[in-house]
């Protein structure tokens, strides 16, 4: 029997796929009373992560009908999570890296220990948060324009921030990702920002849920795959993917803790 906490979850993904929700729905897809149901909507919507409508729910945007910031990043959290731990395990020796405004970047932002002593750059109010108290981490957060749904800085001031520094590693979520074509966004000011920050990046490091490969975004690729180091997924691709990730030199590393090499440029 799922717990509430799970269900809030779930009922979330199922908006974040649909837009939308009515209360017989959920009451039929999780063998719940309507009265449940509607508890369940009241509280995800007093936390601000959807919005009541009658009969039901949706989700809430930006202006952009993307979801925010909130309700992705309790989307697939405990995949997010098992990515953020499994990435965090690539830093090695690096002092300088940069972070993007994506969920998953948020709780690999988490992942970094307190005694750390690092330079993170980031276009993420979110990931800069989870930083404020970890004194031995340095944050670069740029100016910009800010994006209220993603939470995240944007623009040409962001953009000439960045191509100022110097990154070692960028690791970057992305809303869709295919060997043919590479780290994709749906959004073109976020991936300007990104392409930005892969330009100075000595390496680049794609955290991608299972969710996201094979998916395709109209914007060109934010980074094709043959620039990508590494690639860090919650689950192994099929094989003739991994097949092409190593021949294209990228390293595949998965959340239970498997890594699967490429030469990782």
């Amino acid at each position: 029997m799922l717990t509430t906490a799970r269900r809030h979850s779930q009922i979330l993904e199922i908006l974040d796929q649909r837009g939308s929700l009515s209360v017989a729905d959920i009451a039929r897809d999780f063998g719940i009373s309507p009265v449940t149901a509607r508890h369940d909507l009241t509280v995800l919507a007093d936390s601000g992560l959807i919005t009541r409508t009658r009969g039901g729910a949706r989700i809430n945007a930006g202006s952009s009908n993307e979801p925010n910031f909130e309700l992705r990043r309790r989307h697939r959290a405990d995949e997010k999570r098992a990515i953020a731990e499994a990435a965090s395990r690539l830093l090695g020796d690096a002092q300088i890296i940069a972070l993007d405004a994506s969920t998953t970047c948020y709780f690999l932002a988490l992942e970094l220990k307190p005694t750390s002593e690092l330079f993170v750059v980031t276009n993420g109010l979110r990931t800069a948060e989870a930083l404020v108290d970890r004194p031995h981490i340095s944050v670069m957060l740029t100016g910009g324009i800010l994006r209220r749904g993603a939470i995240s800085i944007v623009g040409e001031t962001a953009e000439e921030q960045v191509g100022k520094a110097r990154v070692e590693i960028a690791f970057f979520g992305a809303r869709a990702f295919s060997p043919e074509h590479g780290l994709m966004d749906f959004d073109p000011e976020e991936a300007r920002v990104k392409r930005a920050i892969a330009s100075i990046a000595d390496k680049v490091v794609g955290l991608v849920d299972h969710s996201k490969w094979g998916r395709l975004a109209l914007l060109p690729p934010v980074v094709p795959t043959n620039d990508l180091t590494a690639i860090v997924c919650d689950r192994a691709p099929s094989e003739s993917v991994m097949t092409d990730l190593t021949r294209r030199g990228v390293q595949v590393l998965i959340g239970d803790g498997q890594a699967h090499e490429g030469d990782g440029h």
